[in-house]
């Protein structure tokens, strides 16, 4: 039998950890799925505590822009194997030394525009070459 951990969140402040059991496959013989956060993530965990089961190919990817959502899609998305961050270098904005994490919680926790994200970060205020970068980030977040 597989296992599979999983653990993603904000540091301090959400986080989800699932647990699954396969049976060699894809289908899941068990799973456990836990967090720390706020009522809207303690409710997503409860929402999706029993579409754990059945093809893990064929689970549904959670949709939503907020930051529960966010976290159950990446969650599902590393399950299934799909987890493709657009992004792979620590520092996203050159000119101002902003690591790509940094622009990663700003759009986790609601900067859905590049200038929401510029706003609370500082990314993209110089010479601009990294906004392309946050807009792939936050199409590739909220789920466009």
């Amino acid at each position: 039998m597989d296992s599979l951990d999983i653990s993603v969140g904000l540091p301090g402040r959400e986080e989800i950890h699932l647990n699954l059991k396969l049976d060699g496959g894809d289908v899941i013989k068990s799973s456990r799925l836990t967090g720390v956060g706020g009522p809207e993530l303690l409710q997503a965990l409860e929402d999706w505590r029993p579409k754990f089961t059945g093809s893990l190919a064929k689970l549904e990817v959670p949709q939503g822009v907020s930051a529960a959502a966010i976290l159950m899609r990446e969650v599902v998305l590393k399950a299934q194997g799909k987890w493709n961050f657009p992004f792979a270098e620590e520092e996203l904005c050159h000119c101002r030394a902003v690591p790509a994490r940094v622009v990663d919680m700003a759009i986790i926790t609601g900067a859905h525009t590049p200038e929401e994200v510029s706003r609370q970060t500082s990314a993209s205020t110089a010479c601009g070459t990294c906004r392309p970068d946050v807009r792939e980030i936050i199409n590739y977040r909220l789920g466009n």
